[in-house]
C-alpha cells in the first residue's frame, strides 16, 4: 500500500527528527540504569564488608551484645531484607530478616570473617532492588512522556507547514495539470511564487504553450495525412493488382520447386538403394575373407610372419570394409537416420587395436608413430566403439596419407568430471605437409580433398566429412591447428561415462577351442557356397556338428528332420528368403524355441527390426566378428567355453621366482633417455640388446618390451627411474 504525499513527509520528518532524540534518551537511559544498578551493588558489596569486619570482635569473643547494636544499624536499611551471621563452630550467631521488603529481585552476598588471619565465622546479606526497580520505572515513564510530547508537538507543526507551503499549491498544480490534460490550452497559467514550486509553474505554462503549438500543428498534419491516405488508397489499389499476379508466379514456382524435390527425393532414394545393394555386393565376399583371416590366426601352429600376414589381409579387409560403412553412414547421417549407440569397451585393448592397423601404415611409408596414452586413463568406458574407431582411423589415417618424412602421434588423456563421468581427449598430430586456414572449412565437406595430386590419391573425401559428423553426434567437436609445410593436429574431447569389468563379455572369441557338454548341431543357412563354408568350418573346429542349406525352403526342410540345436539364417536368398524361413520355422511347434540368429550382408537398422519381427533372436551383419558370433551361440545354448592355456611368461615366472636382475651405469642411462623421448619401437629394440648383453636381463626386458607393446611410456620411465635409484643406492 502506496501513502500519501502528505503522510509520507510527515512520517520522514518525524522519524527524522524523532529517531536520533529516542535513540540518545534510550542509550542515556540505559547508561542511568547501570548506573543504579552499580551504585546498588557498591552499596550492597560494602555493607557486606562493614558488617564482615564489625563481627570479628564479637565472633571471636562470642559476644552477641557487642556486635548486635552494628547489625541492627545495618538491618535498618530499608533495602535489607536479611542479615545472617554464622560461628564457624557453633552456627547461627546474629540473624535478623524482614520479608515484606521484598518487592524485586533479590541480591545476596557472602563473605568470611577472619581473625589474625584464621577464619572464624561468615556473614551473609541480602538486598532487594524494589526501590531501584521503582526509580528505574519512573524514568522510563518521563522518557516516554517527553518523547511523546515532542512527536506531537511536531506532527501539529508539520501539518501545518506542510498545509500551507505545499499542499495547497500542489492542489492548484494539480488542478492545471488537469486542465492541459482535457486540452483546455486557452487561457494562461499565471504564477507568483519564486520557490520551486514556482519554477514548476512556470514549467506548466511552458507545456502549455507547447503542447497548443503542437496541437496545431498536429492539426495541420492531419489534414495533410489524409490526402496522403486518398493517394495511398489509390497506390494499394494497383499493389493489389499486382499482389494478385505474384501470387501466380509463385504458384507455378512453387510447382515446379515441389517437381524438382520429387526428383531429388527419387534420385536420392535411387543413390540409397544403389549404396545398399553395393554394400550387399561387396559384404559377401568379405564376409568370407574376413571370416577365414580371423579362422586362420586360430591355428597355433603359424609362425610370427604367417600370423603378421594374415593380420595385414584381416585389417586391410576391415579398411575396406570401413570405405563401404563410410559410404552408407554418409547416406544414413545426411538422412538423419542415424544413431550413436554406446556400449562398454576395454579402452586400452580398443586403442590397441587402432595402434596396430596405422603402425601397419606407418611402416609401408618408413615413418615413425608414437602412441602416447595417459597412464590414469580409465579402463573400461562406454562409448560407441564402432564410430569412435571409424574417427580415429580416418584421422590418423589421413595423418599417414599426407606425411611422407618424420613422425605422427596419437595422444589421449583423459579429465575426471566427477565419480561417474569423465573427458577424454585425443589428438592426432603429423609433421606432412599442413595446409593453409582458409582451407580448414573446405576439408569436411563431402568428396573434397586439400592438397596435391599425389597425396589426393587413393581417398574419398568422405573420412573428414563424416568423422565431424559422427563426433558432434557424440556430443563433441573435432577442432584443427594447420600450417603449411609444418603438420596438421587434429583434435576431439568426448564426455563418456564410466563402467566397470562386470559390463564386459568375458570371451572374446579367438581364444575358444571348445565347449563342455554334449555336441551341439548347426543349420547353416545360405546361397554363397563361401560362406557357408567358412561358418562351417569355424564351427566344427570347436565341436559342433553342422549342417547346410542353399536357400530358405532347404533350411525349413532340414531344420525340420535334424532338429538343430540353434540356426544361422542368412536374409537375401533364392527360392524362400531368411523371413518367410524364419516365420516358417516358429510355425513349426517343435522349432518355436530354437534359437535363431539372422544374418545379413545389410546393415539397416530397418532390417535388423524386421528380422526380430519375424521371429529371430539376434541379428548380426556381414562380414561376421566371429567373437559377437560364439558369444551370441554360447548365451543362447547355455555353453561352459573351453579356452587356450595361457602359459605363464619369462617375465612371470621370473618375477615370481626372484627378484628382477636390470642393468646399471651406462646401460641404464641409455635407457633412461630413450624411456624420455618416447620411442617405442628404439626402447623394443634396446631390450633386445638388453637379452643379448646377459641373459639374466630377460625378464627386464621382456617387460619392457610389453609395456613397448602398449605404449605404456610413463610407466616406462617410472620403471626405469626406479631402478636407477636401486643401483644408485649403496
Amino acid at each position: 500500500m502506496q501513502l500519501k504525499l502528505r503522510a509520507s513527509i510527515v512520517l520522514a520528518v518525524i522519524f527524522g527528527l524523532l529517531l536520533p532524540v529516542t535513540v540518545s534518551s534510550i542509550l542515556t537511559q540505559e547508561q542511568r540504569e547501570e548506573s543504579l544498578t552499580h551504585r546498588l551493588t557498591s552499596d550492597h558489596r560494602r555493607l557486606t564488608e562493614i558488617l564482615t569486619f564489625g563481627m570479628q570482635e564479637p565472633l571471636w569473643n562470642l559476644s552477641q551484645e557487642v556486635g548486635k547494636s552494628l547489625f541492627d544499624a545495618l538491618l535498618s536499611d530499608e533495602r535489607v531484607t536479611s542479615l545472617i551471621v554464622r560461628d564457624k563452630k557453633f552456627g547461627i550467631f546474629l540473624q535478623g530478616e524482614h520479608p515484606e521488603r521484598r518487592k524485586g529481585r533479590q541480591f545476596k552476598m557472602e563473605q568470611e570473617v577472619s581473625y589474625n588471619g584464621k577464619v572464624i565465622g561468615y556473614v551473609s546479606t541480602e538486598m532487594d532492588s524494589g526501590q531501584l526497580d521503582a526509580e528505574i520505572a519512573a524514568e522510563r515513564r518521563t522518557l516516554i512522556a517527553t518523547v511523546s510530547a515532542q512527536l506531537l508537538l511536531s506532527l501539529i507543526l508539520i501539518v501545518a507547514l506542510l498545509q500551507v507551503r505545499l499542499l495547497a499549491p500542489l492542489r492548484r498544480l494539480m488542478h492545471e495539470s488537469h486542465k492541459l490534460a482535457r486540452r483546455q490550452l486557452s487561457l494562461p497559467f499565471v504564477w507568483s511564487r519564486k520557490d520551486e514550486l514556482g519554477e514548476l509553474g512556470d514549467s506548466l505554462e511552458s507545456t502549455r504553450r507547447a503542447l497548443q503549438a503542437l496541437f496545431d500543428e498536429i492539426e495541420a498534419k492531419n489534414q495533410a495525412l489524409e490526402e496522403d491516405i486518398e493517394r495511398r488508397s489509390v497506390t494499394e489499389k494497383e499493389l493489389q493488382r499486382h499482389r494478385e499476379h505474384l501470387e501466380e508466379l509463385v504458384k507455378e514456382r512453387t510447382a515446379e520447386l515441389t517437381e524438382a524435390k520429387e526428383r531429388a527425393e527419387v534420385a536420392n532414394q535411387a543413390k540409397s538403394t544403389f549404396l545398399a545393394s553395393m554394400s550387399h555386393e561387396l559384404r559377401t565376399p568379405l564376409n568370407a575373407i574376413l571370416g577365414y583371416a580371423q579362422i586362420l590366426r586360430r591355428d597355433k601352429n603359424l609362425n610370427e610372419q604367417q600370423l603378421a600376414s594374415l593380420k595385414t589381409v584381416q585389417l586391410s579387409g576391415e579398411h575396406l570394409l570401413t570405405l563401404i560403412t563410410d559410404l552408407l553412414d554418409l547416406s544414413k547421417i545426411e538422412a538423419g537416420k542415424f544413431e550413436i549407440y554406446n556400449s562398454p569397451v576395454n579402452l586400452t585393448s580398443f586403442l590397441q587395436v587402432i595402434v596396430d592397423i596405422i603402425r601397419v601404415k606407418a611402416d609401408q611409408k618408413k615413418i615413425r608413430f608414437l602412441c602416447e596414452l595417459a597412464p590414469d586413463l580409465p579402463q573400461i568406458v562406454m562409448l560407441d566403439e564402432k564410430r569412435l574407431r571409424q574417427v580415429l582411423l580416418n584421422l590418423l589415417g589421413n595423418a599417414v596419407k599426407f606425411t611422407d618424412q618424420g613422425q605422427i602421434s596419437l595422444h589421449v588423456h583423459s579429465e575426471k568430471l566427477d565419480q561417474r563421468r569423465v573427458n577424454l581427449h585425443f589428438l592426432a598430430s603429423d609433421t606432412g605437409v599442413g595446409m593453409e586456414e582458409s582451407q580448414f572449412d573446405a576439408i569436411f565437406e563431402p568428396f573434397e580433398q586439400v592438397g596435391d595430386m599425389q597425396h589426393r590419391y587413393g581417398g574419398t573425401g568422405l573420412g573428414l566429412s563424416i568423422s565431424r559428423k559422427l563426433v558432434n553426434l557424440m556430443n563433441g567437436d573435432i577442432h584443427v591447428v594447420s600450417a603449411p609445410g609444418k603438420g596438421s593436429q587434429f583434435g576431439f574431447s568426448l564426455s563418456v561415462a564410466l563402467a566397470d569389468n562386470s559390463h564386459m563379455h568375458l570371451s572374446q572369441g579367438h581364444d575358444i577351442i571348445g565347449y563342455q557338454g554334449d555336441p551341439k548341431s548347426v543349420l547353416i543357412v545360405d546361397d554363397v557356397i563361401a560362406n557357408r563354408a567358412m561358418l562351417s568350418d569355424l564351427l566344427e573346429a570347436i565341436g559342433f556338428i553342422t549342417h547346410l542349406a542353399t536357400n530358405g525352403e532347404e533350411g525349413v526342410q532340414i531344420a525340420e528332420t535334424v532338429m538343430p540345436d540353434i540356426i544361422l539364417m542368412d536374409i537375401r536368398m533364392p527360392v524362400m528368403d531368411g523371413l518367410q524361413a524364419i516365420q516358417s520355422i516358429r510355425m513349426h511347434p517343435a522349432l518355436k524355441d530354437c534359437p535363431v540368429i539372422a544374418i545379413s550382408a545389410s546393415t539397416s537398422d530397418d532390417e535388423e527390426h524386421e528380422c526380430l519381427r519375424a521371429g529371430a533372436n539376434a541379428f548380426l551383419s556381414k562380414p561376421v566378428d566371429q567373437a559377437a558370433l560364439l558369444r551370441q551361440i554360447g548365451e543362447f545354448l547355455q555353453l561352459d567355453w573351453i579356452h587356450v592355456d595361457v602359459e605363464q611368461t619369462p617375465v612371470q615366472a621370473q618375477e615370481q621366482g626372484s627378484t628382477i636382475a636390470a642393468p646399471s651405469g651406462d646401460e641404464m642411462e641409455t635407457l633412461h633417455q630413450l624411456a624420455l623421448t618416447g620411442n617405442m619401437r628404439d626402447i623394443r629394440k634396446y631390450a633386445d640388446h638388453l637379452i643379448q648383453l646377459d641373459p639374466r636381463y630377460q625378464a627386464f626386458a621382456q617387460k619392457l618390451q610389453q609395456l613397448a607393446k602398449e605404449f605404456q611410456s610413463k610407466a616406462i620411465v617410472s620403471l626405469v627411474e626406479q631402478y636407477r635409484k636401486n643401483s644408485e643406492a649403496p
